[in-house]
């Protein structure tokens, strides 16, 4: 497994991957635009050059473009579902455009419908979006830590989304590991993640499992709170992540750390520690 951090796009792109790269990321993570806000501007194409000049001279091996935090592709208000596509259509459209290898999205949360047709208007949202917007940039749904009306907590949901997605080798899964132990997945001991992961199998497959969200959990297992800290400061510790960095199905995936920062020595921290964990030096 290689490692790397989600990065701040505030000060340019071609400036996040200079970020990444000074903190020794392997991978990394970025938001397309404001993500606590609906416009966008049109990508200026001397930045998009600028982030792959950039790109090509660092040793990142892989970027994920991650969708804002206000659409809701579940949503039941049809004004909010239509704008909520519109704009996971718009940040995909930019990943591609930037070149990143994934997209990931969170499947939101339904209201009084069915589970499964809410399930169903997720699927009908990706479809648009990946007939709309052409490329090479994988399209990943991630799980979420299942409280209230979200979807995606019980793994199996990925599974039937994808499932109704007409183009299934354009799409994936990201997995986090705070919202999987938040909603009830056995992560520190090696029966639990491997009955985790072979639910993960069952659902979608391994193979479509592109990257991870590697994320201690301040909830405990089951309590349905998304909320994150540093590897080994939470609920998780290192013995589960140790068990997940070494573990033979996920050599070789990318994991992103989506942990709290107030500086650089944070994130440095932590990748120091998740490397740590690795049985004969990173993979």
């Amino acid at each position: 497994m290689f490692f790397g951090l989600h990065v701040s796009i505030g000060k340019g792109l071609a400036r996040a991957v200079q970020t990444a790269e000074g903190l020794t990321c392997e991978c990394l993570q970025i938001f397309a635009g404001n993500p606590r806000g609906w416009a966008r501007k049109p990508l200026d194409e001397r930045e998009i050059r600028k982030f792959q000049s950039a790109l090509q001279a660092s040793s990142i091996k892989k970027v994920a473009v991650h969708l804002s935090y206000l659409p809701n592709p579940a949503s039941n208000d049809a004004e909010l579902y239509e704008k909520s596509v519109l704009a996971m259509g718009e940040d995909y459209r930019r990943a591609v455009s930037l070149g990143a290898d994934y997209f990931v999205v969170h499947p939101g949360a339904g209201g009084e419908e069915s589970k499964e047709e809410a399930l169903l208007k997720v699927a009908e949202g990706i479809n648009a979006v990946l007939a709309e917007v052409r490329g090479e940039t994988l399209f990943l749904l991630e799980n979420q830590a299942g409280g209230g009306k979200e979807l995606a907590g019980d793994l199996k949901d990925l599974g039937l989304i994808l499932g109704q997605v007409k183009e299934a080798a354009r799409t994936g899964i990201c997995f986090d590991t705070c919202h999987a132990y938040a909603a009830g997945y056995e992560l520190r001991t090696a029966q639990g993640l491997a009955e985790t992961l072979q639910e993960i199998e069952e659902a979608v497959g391994l193979d479509r499992l592109y990257l991870l969200h590697l994320n201690d959990s301040l909830g405990e297992k089951g309590s349905h709170l998304d909320r994150h800290t540093h590897i080994g400061d939470g609920k998780i510790g290192l013995a589960g992540f140790k068990l997940m960095v070494n573990h033979p199905a996920l050599i070789g995936k990318a994991g992103v750390m989506e942990t709290p920062r107030s500086s650089d020595q944070d994130d440095l921290r932590n990748l120091e520690i998740i490397r740590s964990l690795v049985a004969g030096g990173t993979t």
